[in-house]
C-alpha cells in the first residue's frame, strides 16, 4: 500500500498495530519512522504512570531529537470495551527539509494503513519540549474548549440562545399552545363562500336517494375565497367523472341512503276514560266518581247521568308528526394531482382543514368519511363503500328487542292494565265549606245557626283562619291569603 509521497506502509506494521490492540493493557505507544522507502515499527514503549505522564518517555524512544516519527499512542480511557489511541505526528524544526516533507506527506497514508477510526485525537509536534504532560494537558484542554467566536459570531449565539428559551417558556404555556393549536386548524372563517355554496352544501347535507356531489375550487384570482363547480345528483359510480382531474378540488359526496322505515303508531281509539281492560275476559265498565277538573263536583244538574256524558265525549285525534329531513352520509374528498403547481398544492392543504370545520358549522353537513386523492380515478363504487363506517346499532343487546315487547313507540300489547283514576278523597279541595274547622277550647259556636240568623265574627274569622296564615293583615285591616310553600323551602 503506498501513499502519495510513494512511502510504504508494510503489512508486519499493521499487525503489529493490530497485536498492540488486542494486548494493550501494558502498552503505551508504538513508534513509527520512515527509513528508506517505507515505514519501520522502531519499538514499542511500555506502560508506567498515566498517559499523562508517560508522554515524556517518548523522546528517549527516537534515534535523535531531530528524527521525525510518528507514534500510535494509547489513552486511558476505552469505547466499546476497547482502549481509545491518539496520533502524535513529531516534525522537529531542526530537521532536514527532505524529511520533513517526507513525513508530513505520509501521515495520511500511514493513518489509512491503520485505520483513522482507531484514532480518537490527532496531534502535531514541532519540538521535544512539546512532548510533555504540561504540553499534552494544553492541547486536550483546547479540544474541549469552545470553537472560537468573533464578536458577531457570539451576538448572533446570544440571540439564538435567547429565541431557544422563549420557545420553550411558550412551549409551556397553556394559553399560547391554544392559539397556536387554532392558527394551524386552516384558515377556516377567512374563506369567503362565492355564490351557490351555501345552498349547495345544505343540498348535500340530507339524504339523497341516489346520490349527490357538490365540487368547490379555490379560484386562481382570489384565494381567500372558493366558489362552486357543480352541484348536481350522481352515483357512486359516476363520482370520478365529475371531480377535475387537473387541478385540485374539494369534493362533497352524499352517498345514497335508503329511507329510514320509522314505526307506524296506532291511532288511539275513543274508549269511554271508565273502561277497564283486563289481560283476560274483554273489556268491562267500571263505575266510578272521577270528574273533569273544569267542573265543579255539586255543578251536576240533576237528572243527568255521568256515565253518557262520558261516553258522549270525544277523544282529539292525535296530531301527525311532522317528518324532519334525515342527514345523509358524506364523504369528503380533497383531490389535488399530482401535476397541480406548487402554490396551490399549499394553499388547498392549508384550508382543507378549515373548509371541513366551516362546512360542520354553516351548513351542518355531517362528514362520515374523509378522503384523500391525487387521482380522481381511485373513487371507485367499491372503494368508497369500503370507506363506509360500520352501522351503529338501533338498539343495545342488553336491553329488550322490540320484537318482544311490541316495539318501542309501536303499537302496545292488547293485554294491559289502565292507569287506576284518582278517588274522590284525593280531588283537590275547591270550596272553603269543604275545609274542617279546628277544634274550640272555648264554648262552641255554630257556623251556621237556625233559620234567618247571621254568623258571628268569631266564626267567620275561625272559618278564614282555617285556611292558613294571612299576608299583610293587621288589626283593623284583611289581606290576602299566602300561598303554602313546598316541603323543604325556606
Amino acid at each position: 500500500m503506498s501513499a502519495p509521497s510513494g512511502i510504504k506502509v508494510p503489512p508486519s506494521l499493521t499487525s503489529a498495530f493490530s497485536t498492540a490492540q488486542s494486548n494493550a493493557d501494558n502498552v503505551r505507544a508504538l513508534v513509527f519512522i520512515i527509513e528508506g522507502e517505507s515505514f519501520k515499527h522502531l519499538t514499542t514503549v511500555d506502560t508506567k504512570q498515566d498517559f499523562k505522564a508517560d508522554i515524556s518517555l517518548l523522546p528517549p524512544a527516537l534515534p535523535s531529537p531531530k528524527t521525525p516519527a510518528s507514534f500510535a499512542y494509547r489513552l486511558d480511557s476505552k469505547e466499546g470495551g476497547k482502549w481509545e489511541w491518539m496520533m502524535v505526528t513529531f516534525v522537529p524544526d531542526d530537521a532536514g527539509v527532505r524529511a520533513k516533507m517526507l513525513q508530513a506527506s505520509s501521515r495520511s497514508g500511514l493513518l489509512k494503513a491503520l485505520g483513522a477510526s482507531n484514532f480518537k485525537h490527532d496531534w502535531f509536534a514541532t519540538s521535544i519540549s512539546d512532548l510533555t504532560p504540561a504540553a499534552l494537558s494544553s492541547h486536550l484542554k483546547h479540544l474541549a474548549a469552545p470553537p472560537p467566536l468573533s464578536a458577531s459570531e457570539a451576538a448572533l449565539a446570544e440571540v439564538r440562545e435567547a429565541e431557544a428559551l422563549e420557545a420553550k417558556r411558550a412551549a409551556l404555556d397553556p394559553e399560547t399552545e391554544a392559539r397556536r393549536k387554532k392558527a394551524i386548524v386552516g384558515l377556516g372563517g377567512k374563506l369567503g363562500w362565492g355564490d351557490g355554496v351555501q345552498d349547495a352544501l345544505n343540498k348535500v347535507a340530507e339524504r339523497s336517494d341516489d346520490g349527490w356531489v357538490v365540487v368547490l375550487e379555490i379560484p386562481a384570482g382570489n384565494s381567500a375565497g372558493i366558489s362552486l363547480l357543480k352541484s348536481e345528483a350522481c352515483t357512486p359510480s359516476q363520482l370520478a367523472s365529475k371531480i377535475p382531474s387537473k387541478t385540485p378540488s374539494y369534493a362533497f359526496y352524499a352517498y345514497p341512503t335508503p329511507p329510514s322505515s320509522a314505526p307506524s303508531v296506532k291511532a288511539p281509539t275513543s274508549t269511554p276514560r271508565n273502561t277497564f281492560q283486563a289481560s283476560e275476559g274483554g273489556a268491562r265498565t267500571v263505575t266510578t266518581s272521577w270528574t273533569p277538573k273544569d267542573k265543579e263536583p255539586d255543578a251536576e244538574t240533576e237528572g243527568e247521568d255521568p256515565t253518557e256524558k262520558t261516553e258522549s265525549a270525544e277523544v282529539p285525534a292525535p296530531s301527525t308528526p311532522v317528518e324532519k329531513p334525515s342527514k345523509g352520509r358524506v364523504f369528503f374528498i380533497y383531490c389535488c394531482p399530482s401535476a397541480s403547481p406548487v402554490k396551490y398544492r399549499m394553499i388547498y392543504s392549508t384550508t382543507v382543514r378549515g373548509m371541513q370545520q366551516d362546512a360542520k358549522d354553516k351548513a351542518g353537513v355531517e362528514i362520515v368519511s374523509k378522503l384523500e386523492t391525487s387521482d380522481s380515478a381511485d373513487l371507485t363504487e367499491s372503494y368508497l363503500k369500503t370507506s363506509l363506517p360500520p352501522a351503529k346499532p338501533s338498539h343495545s343487546s342488553s336491553l329488550p328487542t322490540p320484537s318482544r315487547l311490541g316495539g318501542f313507540g309501536g303499537p302496545a300489547p292488547e293485554a294491559m292494565f289502565g292507569r287506576p283514576r284518582p278517588q274522590p278523597s284525593s280531588l283537590p279541595l275547591r270550596a272553603a265549606t269543604q275545609i274542617p274547622l279546628p277544634a274550640s277550647t272555648g264554648p262552641s259556636t255554630p257556623v251556621g245557626g237556625a233559620e234567618g240568623e247571621e254568623d258571628s265574627k268569631d266564626s267567620i274569622k275561625r272559618a278564614f283562619d282555617a285556611f292558613g296564615p294571612r299576608v299583610n293583615s293587621t288589626a283593623s285591616s284583611g289581606g290576602g291569603f299566602a300561598r303554602p310553600r313546598p316541603a323543604g323551602r325556606r
